[in-house]
């Protein structure tokens, strides 16, 4: 399931233990600033940046391609997980993950 961006931040927040009331002094906006967001404003790059850094976290681009395997990561970083991604003795991460050369940068050649 997809989840948005803003969802992620009051996720993230809640799971933190941090009241609404406290987030805009954390991030270093008004209540009313924060309070359109979290209700489903439209922020700027740099309040989301803002926010990010006061929930103690950051943001990051992962192409469509990765996104299946990042999420996997973050739900069960553990290495003894079924579905872990520490390298396999005597295997890179790359090679675990099948990572083509080409997707290093995803971004080459735009």
């Amino acid at each position: 399931m997809k989840t948005t961006l803003l969802e992620q931040i009051r996720k993230r927040r809640m799971a933190l233990g941090v009241k609404i009331q406290d987030m805009p002094l954390r991030a270093g906006l008004t209540r009313q600033q924060y309070g359109k967001i979290e209700a489903g404003g439209n922020p700027r790059l740099t309040t989301l940046d803002q926010i990010a850094e006061g929930l103690d976290a950051v943001l990051l681009l992962v192409p469509k391609s990765k996104l299946e395997r990042v999420e996997r990561l973050l739900a069960d970083p553990t290495p003894t997980s079924p579905g872990n991604f520490y390298p396999r003795q005597g295997e890179s991460v790359e090679q675990q993950l099948n990572v083509a050369e080409a997707d290093e940068n995803p971004w080459e050649g735009i």
